[in-house]
């Protein structure tokens, strides 16, 4: 039972989808422009840099809100929060009033990662804001990011199923980004800090 609550709680914070609610409230349909991506670093790039940092904190908040909040309910159960966690995810990229159109999930994930070991939130921080300094691609940071989770699940905590909750929660991201990984094999990908200008 507390798997399945928490991940309804996680599912329906993470449908709260703030790139698309800011974006209308500017005049803009998110999912027009740039990458159309509903999601922080498409804010970022089409509609303003301040909304899109404020929405990804936001983004990062839901899904480490409804981890807390389903672990406090459940008596510290850490399974039903790194549950609810990811089916934060899931409603960020899944939302069922966007027709099951929404984000690409980095900054939820993150969220959950922030519940999950905060000091593993701080390395990846550091590691996405160098590898998109680097490339000028944030989705290669995403990536990164999401495919080394699992093994820090197994190889440091040594916790196999909460491992495989977070594999779950990568290919899906992999998945979503499946058209950045195309785009940058083309070289027509959108430069994430220089928008203006289509890396080749």
């Amino acid at each position: 039972m507390a798997y399945i609550l928490g991940a309804l709680i996680g599912y329906l914070f993470g449908c709260i989808n703030m790139a698309n609610i800011i974006s209308k409230s500017r005049g803009i349909n998110i999912k027009k422009v740039g990458s159309n991506n509903a999601g922080a670093s498409n804010v970022f790039i089409s509609v303003g840099k301040a909304y899109g940092v404020a929405v990804g904190a936001f983004d990062i908040l839901k899904a480490f809100c409804a981890a807390e909040l389903v672990y406090i309910l459940f008596s510290n159960n850490l399974m039903a929060g790194v549950i609810a966690g990811s089916m934060a995810v899931m409603g960020h990229i899944f939302p069922f009033w966007m027709n099951f159109n929404g984000g690409k999930g980095l900054a939820p994930f993150m969220g959950l990662v922030l519940f999950y070991d905060w000091k593993v939130f701080l390395a990846f921080v550091a590691v996405i804001i160098v590898l998109t300094l680097v490339t000028d691609f944030i989705a290669v940071g995403a990536l990164t990011v999401t495919a080394l989770m699992p093994f820090y699940a197994i190889i440091i905590k040594n916790e196999y199923w909460i491992a495989s909750v977070f594999i779950i929660v990568a290919a899906v991201m992999w998945y979503k980004h499946r058209e950045n990984i195309g785009r940058m094999k083309e070289g027509t990908e959108i430069g994430f800090l220089r928008k203006n200008k289509v890396r080749k």
